[in-house]
């Protein structure tokens, strides 16, 4: 695994467990199909989440959630469509999210 891959899953680790912390129950973490991949599958309540989640050194690029593009979309929202396929229907409702991680460090900052 090389740097940047540890970053991102730094990333995916904290997000869960900050997740857990506000009450949502962690399905799947990296649910993997032919159609695409989704970082965390989460529940709360009888709601159903998609996360991406995006981790970020600085925003030279632009912001995390930016990286979402309209093909990573349509690859979640296939996956999630295979997902709910294999499992058991018992949530009112589904919705996706993405959770932006980054960090920002102040060298000399006094």
């Amino acid at each position: 695994m090389n740097e940047k891959q540890k970053f991102g899953k730094a990333g995916e680790d904290f997000a869960a467990q900050v997740l857990q912390l506000k009450g949502y129950t962690v399905l799947r973490r990296n649910y993997r199909c032919r159609a695409g991949e989704i970082d965390i599958i989460a529940e709360r309540g009888m709601e159903l989440f998609f996360i991406e989640v995006k981790t970020r050194r600085d925003t030279a690029f632009g912001q995390p959630c930016e990286a979402v593009t309209e093909t990573k979309r349509s690859h979640m929202r296939r996956a999630a469509g295979h997902f709910l396929s294999e499992s058991p229907c018992h949530w009112n409702a589904f919705s996706f999210q993405v959770v932006e991680i980054g960090f920002h460090q102040i060298v000399d900052a006094f």
